[in-house]
């Protein structure tokens, strides 16, 4: 592993009013489009306007033992085109993983886009490295990984994060990955790995190099959050006093820059925006969000940013929100939706203004819901 970078970290801001006279406005009460997903991820507007919903899969029930993983083949697509939705692609591999403590994790497709000769580019996550992947066993390569959905491997994002490790310069000792969202640029894909804690750039021909490596946060001192949850989110062989910055969602902005949100390991009011120009170094763009999960663009250019929780009470999460940054300043001003959010995990923003968000994203019973614009 390689010696610890020391990273300054900028302090977090206070949330203020974000200004534009265009600003989104949405209906707090939203429309359930589709129900009945099996713990769906994405949503992304296509070409044609449909939409489309990546569904990691759903829990196998032979996978009981704490501390190991099982395959399956739940994973699909779900298309919504006005009246006409259901699934367009099945069979995608699924993994399950079944926790110390008893609970089961499900990954699995977490984007998908269509393309022009009728397939669809799929990434998928993994909780592991290629030796998880190898003992899942046969029809596993595509977890981890960018590809054509039941064909061409196009970037094997496990492979590049054993083979290179790009978060070891932040002092994080652990040989992980989780692939989660992407973007084009140009012929290219730039994927964040939540688990690598990096940016990862796949070519037309199947290469991949390191783009940026997020580093990681500084803990509040005492901790924001409990021993006891705490317990569950921090990674393990990370240096103390710090959390991974665990990058999520991705969106080219309106000033042709990509913009990524972290997690920071789910700690209240650290999460971060991050600006990235290719060929530069991400810069923190906006902080004092919590649990960003997504992040996309509303039709003035302001940055709409998706947290999967608000924050933690003795019983568990709150809510998921929404909040709008500035696209000038990075100032935040959250959004109303009317506490309806319970553990989203996908966003996206259409050019009218209406914003639609994946919910109920750990159960095989998710939604797709959408705010129209007010």
């Amino acid at each position: 592993m390689g010696s610890l970078t020391a990273t300054v970290i900028p302090s977090q801001a206070t949330p203020q009013a974000a200004s534009g006279t265009h600003a989104l406005k949405i209906s707090p009460t939203p429309e359930v489009l589709a129900t009945g997903l099996h713990n769906p991820r994405s949503v992304r507007i296509q070409a044609d306007g449909s939409l489309l919903v990546a569904e990691a899969g759903t829990s196998s029930e032979t996978c009981t033992v704490p501390n190991t993983q099982c395959l399956g083949f739940t994973g699909s697509v779900y298309r919504v085109k006005g009246t006409k939705k259901g699934r367009v692609v099945t069979g995608l591999p699924s993994e399950t993983e079944v926790r110390a403590n008893g609970e089961k994790a499900i990954m699995g497709a977490t984007q998908a886009q269509a393309a022009w000769d009728g397939t669809y580019r799929v990434v998928s996550g993994l909780s592991g490295n290629l030796d998880t992947r190898a003992t899942l066993g046969p029809g596993s390569d595509p977890l981890g990984s960018l590809t054509v959905a039941k064909g061409k491997m196009l970037g094997d994002l496990v492979k590049h994060e054993v083979e290179h490790d790009p978060d070891s310069v932040t002092g994080n000792g652990q040989v992980y990955s989780n692939p989660w969202y992407f973007a084009r640029d140009g012929r290219d894909y730039l994927v964040v790995d939540a688990g690598a804690n990096d940016l990862i750039r796949v070519h037309p021909d199947g290469t991949t190099e390191t783009e940026a490596v997020f580093p990681n946060n500084l803990l509040p001192t005492p901790p924001a959050v409990s021993s006891a949850v705490k317990s569950s989110l921090v990674r393990p062989l990370t240096p103390a006093g710090q959390t991974q910055a665990v990058p999520t969602g991705i969106v080219r902005g309106w000033d042709g820059a990509f913009y990524i949100s972290d997690l920071s390991s789910m700690q209240p009011n650290l999460s971060r925006i991050w600006r990235y120009v290719p060929g530069g170094k991400p810069t923190v763009f906006a902080t004092g969000l919590t649990n960003t999960i997504d992040l996309r663009v509303a039709p003035n250019g302001d940055l709409i940013a998706l947290s999967y929780a608000t924050g933690y009470s003795s019983t568990g999460l709150l809510p998921g929100g929404l909040t709008r940054i500035d696209r000038h300043t990075g100032a935040l001003t959250p959004i109303d939706t009317g506490g309806r959010l319970a553990q989203p995990t996908g966003l996206e923003v259409s050019s009218n203004g209406d914003v639609y968000v994946t919910n109920n994203t750990t159960t095989s019973n998710g939604e797709l819901l959408k705010f129209p614009a007010s």
